[in-house]
């Protein structure tokens, strides 16, 4: 090759050559310009890689994970992760539970350690079950009973024995709706608790949070026997919250827990029961309608009810639907159990877990929840009040289970959805096979007084043991607890009653109250139990009665034979006894009438017709004072009534209210306090103002007030008030209402208008007032001001506490209501009878010479008013209140002549010619009214 061909091919760029070494050159110079940007790609390339290496590799000094976010989900611990999987198991499977009960039982969770055993001797023994077992001793240990059986004998010297010589021994009884210590005695604002009124649905609530073990009505309802208490929410709400049951022992520590049934319970040998409360109706609608809030229909409440239970039914379901992901994989989840306090008690209701007690009164109330209960698949464990529940037993049997009725004896009338009650329904239900329950509603009721709700059951005919396992076995059922207490048998908690004469006996109080083994008041020598007093059989009256009816009824004149007593005139006479009517007249009363009988029957041309009422107890028509009888018919609804007179510093004698123009006639409560011996009543007019207005009195069976004999008096009394209830923005003082009274009076003693007439003492001056120093005021008012007038007490909680006074100045008192309680401040010193106190304000009064009456506490319990003075008389004190006693005619005095006395009525009624006839002794509770006869109407027959 010359030197030319090769100079030729180095510079060909299409030579191999060439070509390789400009690619080389052509890199080289790519190098040189982008070696920055080459630089920072392999920089980056280099931290990715490792990044993505370190997320592989353990904790390490280097790249501690604590210090650095990440964008992976952590997922759940496994900590939270087997909570929850422990949560789901719950609620797979029970506990592995061998409940102990019945004679394996032998220590009871609430026992006291330092109590020694009691051996109770020589008692009859009702157990709670429908039971009768007589001359037995009960052996309790270790807060259970150990033993029941004829003549134990123990050798044990640490056993107190207590002899109860032939009274008959019970289970405590149980009281499931109470509102015991969340409504405080006295009241008190910064006490109420029982209703949280700021959203209507609130099941997350706890009575327990809000339980004083402190609250004075404890000690109160146990010295009724009552042992155990279900503490509910108020039903102000749909959803009130939980439950708790309570003993009524007091405890040292004061701690609510230490009180509950359930307290130290051993989940592997007993269940833990749970509660809650619903509300429908009235309450729920009227506290969040007035606020135009929902609800304020039962649209509306229903709606709201569905709605949270849906919420609560969709948790439940995420709940299972959570468990099951679990079961089916080991993995931890992003998201724990679900889980919603405030949804909670709703679930496990859902769940079967909850006891639901519902308020309903009337028959679409309570439909409407039966309802709801099988949309959402949760039983309904009672219905509470449910005053209309005699009427639809079919449509409660629609429920799967059977649901307990727990109801009032003969409470009704205060509300529409109240109205409809009858004293009948207990024995309805119990005919229907419902399970009946009867409770307290503490305090609407006084729980102190449950056993009387069961007697008067009895008296519209449930049978005795029925009424009794109503307060006793039944509501322990219903709340989940009856295989601890309510039944007396071995193995149960040794909660027992010692009584001083039959339970639904009137009057009947405990002895003692024995409270897991630890009695619980003072112990007294126990007397031999007197048998009961032998009156006339039931079944003999009711024939003699059927037998006679169509011939009695608007007999005119006629001849009643064999009247066992009779307490018409001043002195009770004692039978055999005739009574001779001449045209609506009573013209004989005595062991023989024969000359009267003669006389008529010479005048006529047939004898006059005779009726035996076989022992029967013959007496004046009752007079009942205090209510409002015939002014209002139903008191939630005002359109039913005259209205309420409001407060004013008026003078004027023309501006003072007068019930008779307010007065309407032909009312069920006025049938019904008929039918209740009550055959004059005298009312007041309503009123917030410290001037009542002027009484007046009428017939409770006539039809108009244009009735001839149905006015007896358009002017009876002036009537005053005092005290905390009448504060208002006009008297906004105790101080400022006597010193208007005082003025008022004093200004008028000579006018001729009725603040003159009250003055002067010729109309009586009523004056409701309870508190002890308010009292001594009146009394100074009488004493320093007005002499003449004739001063009149009404209400009277502590007017025993200055009876020497009222005595001495010629004081009467109307106590209303007979049996008071330390509900108000004004009345913390009332006496609430056996076992806490010596008698009542009323024995003490009578022991000083104090001319009484007896008022009605409540316009639906004027048909107990006969029951009222007869209690009074059969709970007398026995000693150590010299001249306490109040006999059987005595007792009737305060609801007939005491009460003509006082209210000047003796010369312008007719009552001497009206009288009532019971089929036995009017206080024994299976005595029934036959007979009512008044000087215009003629004979009723019942």
């Amino acid at each position: 090759m010359t030197n030319g061909e090769r100079e030729a091919s180095d510079t060909n760029p299409l030579l191999p050559n060439n070509q390789s070494d400009n690619r080389v050159n052509q890199l080289e110079h790519f190098v040189r310009r982008k070696i920055g940007h080459i630089l920072c790609i392999l920089i980056v390339f280099v931290i990715l890689s490792i990044l993505i290496i370190s997320s592989f590799l353990p904790d390490s000094p280097v790249f501690p994970r604590d210090r650095y976010g990440l964008t992976v989900k952590s997922g759940l611990s496994d900590i939270s992760m087997a909570a929850g999987r422990k949560k789901c198991e719950m609620l797979r499977s029970k506990p592995d539970m061998k409940m102990v009960t019945g004679k394996n039982r032998v220590s009871n969770p609430r026992a006291v350690p330092e109590q020694n055993p009691l051996l109770i001797r020589n008692a009859v023994i009702w157990d709670g079950e429908g039971h009768v077992l007589n001359d037995m001793d009960i052996y309790i240990k270790d807060g259970v009973i150990q033993q029941i059986s004829e003549d134990i004998e123990l050798t044990n010297d640490q056993v107190k024995v207590i002899d109860v010589a032939g009274h008959i021994v019970s289970p405590g009884l149980v009281d499931m709706h109470s509102h015991l210590g969340l409504y405080s005695w006295p009241s008190f604002n910064a006490k109420d608790d029982v209703n949280e009124e700021t959203q209507p649905l609130t099941p997350f609530l706890r009575s327990l949070d809000a339980f004083d073990p402190s609250d004075n009505g404890i000690r109160i309802v146990s010295s009724g026997g009552v042992t155990t208490a279900l503490v509910l929410p108020g039903s102000g709400n749909l959803m009130g919250g939980e439950g708790y049951a309570f003993k009524l022992r007091p405890v040292s520590t004061l701690s609510a827990e230490d009180m509950l049934v359930q307290a130290n319970i051993d989940p592997r040998r007993d269940i833990h029961r749970r509660w809650m409360k619903m509300a429908c109706g009235e309450n729920p609608k009227k506290v969040y309608g007035r606020r135009g809030e929902m609800p304020s229909t039962r649209l509306g409440e229903s709606y709201l009810v569905r709605k949270e239970l849906a919420r609560a039914q969709a948790l439940k379901q995420e709940q299972d639907d959570w468990c099951f992901a679990a079961s089916q994989s080991q993995s931890r989840f992003d998201s724990p159990f679900p889980e919603d306090l405030t949804l909670e008690s709703l679930v496990s209701l859902l769940r079967g877990e909850v006891l639901l007690n519902i308020h309903c009164y009337e028959t679409h109330d309570i439909e409407a929840m039966i309802r709801h209960s099988l949309e959402f698949n949760f039983t309904i464990s009672a219905f509470h009040h449910a005053l209309d529940a005699y009427r639809i037993p079919e449509i409660i049997h629609r429920a799967p289970n059977n649901i307990t009725i727990a109801t009032f004896a003969d409470s009704w009338g205060y509300k529409k959805e109240a109205f409809q009650g009858i004293p009948q329904a207990p024995k309805i239900l119990f005919d229907a096979g419902i399970p009946l329950a009867l409770k307290s509603d503490h305090p609407v009721t006084n729980a102190q007084h449950l056993a009387f709700e069961a007697a008067k059951a009895t008296h519209y005919g449930l049978p005795q043991q029925e009424a009794f396992k109503a307060i006793t076995s039944t509501p322990a059922n219903a709340i989940g607890l009856g295989h601890r207490i309510g039944s007396l048998k071995v193995g149960y908690d040794a909660d027992l009653v010692i009584w001083d004469r039959e339970p639904l006996e009137l009057g009947a109080s405990p002895l003692q109250v024995i409270i897991d083994g630890v009695p619980i008041f003072e112990d007294h020598p126990i007397q031999s139990a007197v048998l009961k007093k032998g009156d006339i059989s039931e079944g003999s009256s009711r024939v003699t009665e059927e037998k006679n009816k169509s011939q009695m009824t608007d007999a005119k004149s006629f001849i009643l034979n064999n009247a066992r007593y009779s307490f018409l005139g001043p002195e009770l006479k004692e039978g055999p006894i005739q009574l001779v009517v001449k045209e609506g007249s009573i013209i004989c009363i005595g062991v023989d009438c024969s000359s009267s009988i003669v006389s008529i029957e010479s005048t006529q041309d047939v004898p006059l017709p005779e009726y035996d009422i076989q022992g029967g107890y013959i007496l004046p028509g009752l007079i009942g004072v205090g209510s409002s009888l015939g002014l209002i018919e139903i008191k939630a609804e005002p359109t039913t009534g005259d209205g309420i007179g409001s407060p004013s510093r008026s003078t004027d004698p023309n501006d003072i209210i007068k019930a008779v123009d307010g007065i309407k006639l032909g009312t069920r409560h006025l049938e019904e306090a008929f039918k209740g011996g009550v055959m004059t009543v005298i009312t007041a007019p309503m009123s917030n103002n410290v001037v009542m207005g002027i009484s007046t009195a009428f017939k409770t069976r006539a039809n108009s007030l244009l009735t001839e004999g149905a006015l007896i008096s358009s002017v009876v009394a002036l009537h005053l008030q005092i005290g905390d209830s009448v504060k208002s923005g006009v008297f906004p003082t105790v101080s400022s209402q006597i010193s208007y009274i005082r003025n008022l009076l004093k200004q008028n003693i000579r006018s001729r208008n009725h603040y003159g007439q009250a003055a002067r003492g010729e109309i009586p001056t009523v004056i409701i007032a309870h508190n002890e120093d308010e009292i001594a005021s009146l009394i100074m008012l009488k004493r320093d001001h007005l002499s003449n007038i004739r001063l009149v007490i009404q209400g009277g909680a502590e007017a025993y506490l200055v009876a020497t006074h009222l005595a001495e100045y010629d004081i009467p008192v109307i106590l209303k209501p007979a049996l008071c309680t330390p509900s108000q401040f004004d009345s913390i010193h009332c006496l609430t009878g056996s076992p806490l106190t010596n008698g009542t304000a009323a024995h003490v009064l009578h022991s000083h010479g104090v001319k009484l009456g007896i008022g009605i506490s409540n316009d639906g319990f004027a048909r107990n008013l006969a029951w009222d003075a007869g209690w009074l008389s059969v709970t007398s004190p026995e000693s150590d209140l010299e001249g306490g006693t109040i006999t059987e005619t005595a007792a009737i005095q305060f609801i007939t002549t005491n009460i003509q006395d006082i209210y000047g009525l003796s010369s312008t009624s007719s009552s001497g010619n009206e009288f009532i006839v019971y089929s036995g002794h009017p206080f024994d509770m299976n005595s029934r009214i036959t007979l009512i006869h008044s000087q215009n109407g003629g004979i009723e027959t019942f």
